[in-house]
């Protein structure tokens, strides 16, 4: 009676393809995410590598009036979410959604760090786009 094993690279090789394939189904299932926070006091859109702060005028349209690209953005992938810090007029900005499939206003949150190291977090809301 033979035994068949499965070498070391082939398990390697299937485990790095199942890697690959959640990492783009991830990623490339939604176009970008819009978050606000309560009341709307912070709005901004994550696509494509970009994290784009939008401010509504009194018309109710809304406007980029922070836009960071992804050079100067840091990412943390986790399991099924991702952290993402970033630096505007010198406060840090870190933003952590904890599934990026089922979104969580009890998880998912902004936390704005001041140059004094005041730090104030907000819930957040988000939604695929």
């Amino acid at each position: 009676m033979k035994q068949k094993t499965l070498s070391l690279s082939t398990i390697l090789g299937f485990l790095g393809l199942l890697m690959v394939i959640h990492t783009f189904s991830s990623h490339a299932a939604s176009g970008g995410i819009e978050c606000k926070t309560s009341f709307g006091e912070k709005t901004f859109l994550i696509e494509d590598g970009r994290i784009s702060f939008q401010k509504e005028d009194l018309s109710g349209n809304s406007r980029s009036i922070s836009s960071v690209s992804g050079e100067s953005v840091r990412t943390q992938t986790k399991h099924l979410g991702f952290s993402k810090t970033l630096y505007i007029d010198g406060h840090k900005h870190k933003i952590n959604i904890q599934n990026a499939q089922d979104f969580s206003d009890v998880n998912d949150y902004l936390s704005i760090t001041s140059p004094k190291g005041h730090e104030m977090t907000y819930p957040l809301t988000c939604q695929s786009v």
